[in-house]
């Protein structure tokens, strides 16, 4: 309906919580030009293709460039199609600290624990250009070329560390509580954030 789109329009432009079903998530706006400026100064120099990133992703391992991002006690990583499991260490820490205050909030308002989900982190340029065709909201020029990048899901949490429907649930009151997790550590410069409510994910870039 025509009210209801308006409504929404509204609530985005003032930056108040916005209804996603029974969620309610933040809707920051950090442009793809502030992503970028953080992501060329803070990460590596990026992977042309898959072949590139085979060849080489062991030598940036080795000289601590990158680190593998694996499910663990604050997160669960999805299967990957367009991306790869790593991070720079220092976007590597700021996914764990989103953990950490994630659980913090949790535990203070006495509620279960949950596990964020991972979406998307390294691309190539060739799986970001494979990517773009697909889907038009995509970039060719994106932040997660440089692995400072990771996208994490709104859509649902799991209750377990484990990519297994009878775990996966659709939690307001917790992802609420991500999405705060995730506003604090922003308002703290360690990130800039944009909710990308078509896919239905905070794309956060680390500062």
């Amino acid at each position: 309906p025509e009210e209801a789109e308006e409504k929404s329009v509204k609530t985005a432009e003032t930056n108040e919580p916005k209804a996603i079903g029974t969620i309610r998530v933040d809707y920051y706006k950090d442009l793809n030009r502030v992503h970028l400026k953080y992501a060329k100064a803070n990460g590596i120099k990026g992977f042309k293709s898959t072949k590139d990133f085979n060849e080489n992703i062991k030598k940036y391992v080795d000289n601590d460039d990158l680190v593998e991002i694996e499910t663990c006690d604050y997160y669960v990583v999805d299967k990957l199609t367009h991306s790869h499991p790593y991070l720079t260490p220092d976007a590597a820490k700021l996914l764990d600290d989103i953990g950490k205050r994630f659980q913090e909030k949790l535990e203070e308002h006495n509620m279960k624990k949950r596990y964020y989900q991972v979406t998307s982190l390294l691309r190539t340029g060739e799986s970001q250009r494979r990517l773009s065709r697909s889907n038009v909201n995509a970039s060719e020029n994106t932040s997660h070329l440089y692995g400072t990048t990771v996208d994490i899901t709104y859509a649902r949490v799991f209750s377990k560390p484990k990519l297994d429907e009878d775990y996966e649930i659709e939690d307001g009151p917790a992802i609420r509580l991500l999405s705060e997790a995730i506003g604090e550590l922003r308002k703290e410069k360690r990130c800039v954030v944009v909710t990308e409510r078509k896919e239905r994910c905070f794309h956060i870039t680390v500062r």
